[in-house]
């Protein structure tokens, strides 16, 4: 593989140096960033002289045969028979860079892989880790912070959450009670688990597949069907009677991709952040907005605590942050 051909299938790896730079770890991640997308030659042969050396915390606990294939990556242009592969990339980042989110990336990947029945289903990274995906959620972190008196969000529900790699910050940055991702996509809730392990163990993460434009509310009280809860969440039994629980914020990053029944359904008062964009010519995108002003009138609130628009190159980003 030729390194242009690289950095445009693993242009993802400029996400992840969006998150390291944000995290203050970018000394961590800067010799393999620039080893692998820059294909600096000094940043190759300096970790290659580590793993002699054993300098990585666990790489003694590292199979030969993967330590070989990371070797055989850092020259995969003079290789023709060499296939660089995401989980190679994730696996070597987890050890060389070590750092829970990119750990926890690594075993959701591990999941498609390792799994006959799901690694057709690998999701593409380049978008689940794009330089936009990552700088809005982070942007988003950023704003929370300025507003929410002690970091208490209480009970979060996301809407549309995918995957939902943001929750991880949720649970890192702020007082959180329960996240419940709802996706219509019922693919996304065993993935979604293995990411959130020690949560869901803990009762404290919960991805269900539903439509986000059927649930109920009742007050602040939200409702899901209850075979749809169920049949993810065994363990509960039935005695939760369609209740999800009682919400305190509910966040939504995938405006574009559905109309605005959701956001007419909530609740006068309920704490909501959002985020839309102008990127039109995507063609899952079903509900763009060309500007600031056309989210705020589309979603209108009765207390606005941050509103704004950030550059992606790609596609202009919105966000508010406000009571409804």
């Amino acid at each position: 593989m030729n390194h242009s051909e690289f950095t445009d299938k693993f242009h993802w790896l400029n996400g992840l140096s969006e998150y390291y730079r944000f995290t203050g770890q970018e000394e961590k991640f800067e010799p393999i960033f620039k080893a692998l997308y820059h294909n600096n030659y000094y940043r190759k042969r300096d970790i290659i002289v580590n793993f002699i050396e054993n300098r990585y915390s666990g790489f003694n606990d590292v199979p030969s045969s993967l330590r070989r294939s990371w070797i055989n990556m850092l020259l995969n242009e003079h290789m023709d028979d060499m296939e660089v592969k995401p989980q190679l990339i994730t696996s070597m980042i987890a050890t060389v860079a070590d750092d829970e989110f990119v750990n926890r990336i690594a075993k959701f990947i591990d999941y498609f892989i390792f799994n006959d029945e799901t690694e057709t289903l690998l999701p593409d990274l380049g978008d689940f880790l794009s330089r936009g995906q990552v700088k809005s959620k982070l942007w988003m972190i950023t704003e929370i912070a300025k507003i929410v008196d002690n970091g208490k969000l209480g009970n979060v529900v996301f809407y549309g959450g995918w995957y939902n790699f943001l929750a991880f910050f949720f649970y890192q940055q702020f007082d959180v009670k329960n996240i419940y991702t709802i996706d219509l996509n019922e693919d996304v809730v065993e993935p979604s688990k293995i990411m959130y392990q020690k949560e869901h163990d803990d009762k404290r993460f919960h991805a269900v597949t539903a439509d986000v434009a059927d649930l109920r509310w009742n007050g602040n009280e939200l409702y899901v069907s209850q075979k749809d809860w169920i049949k993810y969440h065994p363990e509960y039994d039935s005695h939760l009677d369609y209740t999800i629980d009682k919400i305190n914020t509910v966040v939504n990053t995938s405006c574009e991709h559905m109309d605005n029944t959701w956001f007419e359904k909530l609740p006068s008062g309920t704490f909501v952040i959002l985020q839309q964009n102008d990127y039109f010519s995507n063609e899952q995108h079903v509900n763009c907005c060309k500007d600031l002003e056309d989210v705020k009138q589309k979603y209108p609130m009765q207390n606005i605590f941050y509103e704004g628009e950030l550059d992606t190159h790609l596609y202009n980003r919105f966000m508010l942050i406000g009571v409804k």
